[in-house]
């Protein structure tokens, strides 16, 4: 809940993202990217044919300091990984082609040429005519890689933590007042700082990671709170005594578990923040899942288990025996749902 001035805003996601999402990151893209930034929404304009594996949602510059980005708007709901990965690693090859690069510069100075008043303020803010020249030369150099996102999630950073380009992800909210759904109120940070006396300065400070961030679980845990790393350790000596239990290797800071020998059968991912521990389990769409207390969110993931996938979080050790309750009923689930497959699998042969 949202609440300003005593009227209420309640949290909305966007269902689609070409038709909902898409258009709003359009219209506030000046708060986010500062008044001296042009959003060029071409998506349609550049073709395969150019050599360029995968077209993002837009691209944005900005002139004072120039910089180019490269726009990919995702919803949480999404297969992040398939989609940030896969689409912005096709056309970031893709621009390692001259004629692709060739193709975005004929593509943006086309736009702007088409639009008197920007090309007029263009002119004005370099202080040249050579409007071409200044785009050549500023797609030349590397983009920056900007993830809209209706939510972070874990797999939003470690997808973005494989983009050879410096990228950046930013958290787009939308609220909308009650009783008045077509009243908007949006929380983000922008992408630039903002100086003294509120003039907009240059662009906003590179996020402070711990060093060993990315390195190992291991070293994701000397970074976490004291009382999350004594809790992961104690929840994973309780899964290991489930039963049949295996780890599948992962991420530096996630960790998943399957019954032995499928591969197929994850129950269980935990995921490290500073503050929590993430727990995603697998749960049966058509079952009830016992959950008296209401920990597990209400909200379904597809990460892990492609359906059915839920979240709880956990921070201290008087919520071990809580949380493998909720643990064991994916485990068995999984069991289940493995011996079911094994099964329609004999009849088969």
């Amino acid at each position: 809940m949202l609440l300003i001035d005593g009227v209420r805003y309640k949290l909305w996601t966007p269902k689609d993202e070409e038709k909902e999402f898409h258009p709003m990151i359009k219209e506030h893209y000046k708060e986010i990217f500062g008044e001296g930034s042009i959003y060029f929404d071409v998506k349609q304009l550049i073709r395969a044919s150019s050599g360029i594996g995968s077209i993002p949602d837009a691209f944005a510059i900005k002139l004072n300091p120039p910089q180019w980005y490269v726009i990919e708007n995702e919803l949480s709901t999404h297969p992040i990984y398939d989609h940030i990965v896969n689409q912005l690693t096709k056309f970031i090859n893709g621009i390692e082609n001259q004629s692709a690069r060739t193709q975005i510069i004929a593509t943006l100075y086309s736009k702007i040429n088409e639009d008197p008043v920007l090309k007029a303020t263009i002119k004005k803010s370099l202080n040249t005519d050579e409007i071409h020249h200044f785009i050549s030369k500023l797609i030349s150099s590397p983009p920056k890689i900007v993830v809209f996102i209706d939510e972070k999630t874990t797999e939003t950073e470690n997808a973005c933590h494989v983009i050879k380009y410096q990228t950046e992800i930013v958290e787009f909210k939308t609220y909308v007042r009650e009783n008045a759904e077509n009243v908007h109120a949006h929380l983000f940070e922008p992408l630039f700082r903002t100086g003294k006396n509120g003039e907009k300065g240059g662009a906003k400070a590179p996020r402070k990671l711990p060093p060993e961030y990315y390195k190992s679980w291991e070293a994701k845990l000397k970074w976490v709170a004291p009382n999350i790393r004594e809790v992961a350790s104690a929840l994973i000596d309780r899964i290991s005594q489930l039963g049949n239990v295996g780890h599948r290797p992962s991420g530096p800071d996630y960790k998943f578990y399957r019954g032995k020998p499928s591969t197929t059968s994850i129950f269980a991912g935990l995921f490290l923040t500073q503050n929590a521990l993430k727990v995603r389990i697998r749960t049966d769409p058509a079952k009830t899942l016992n959950d008296p207390k209401k920990w597990v969110s209400e909200r379904t993931y597809k990460w892990f288990f492609k359906s059915g996938e839920k979240e709880f979080k956990i921070t201290n050790m008087s919520q071990l025996d809580y949380a493998i309750e909720l643990i064991k009923q994916s485990y068995d689930l999984s069991r289940y749902q493995e011996k079911g497959s094994q099964n329609k699998s004999h009849k088969g042969r």
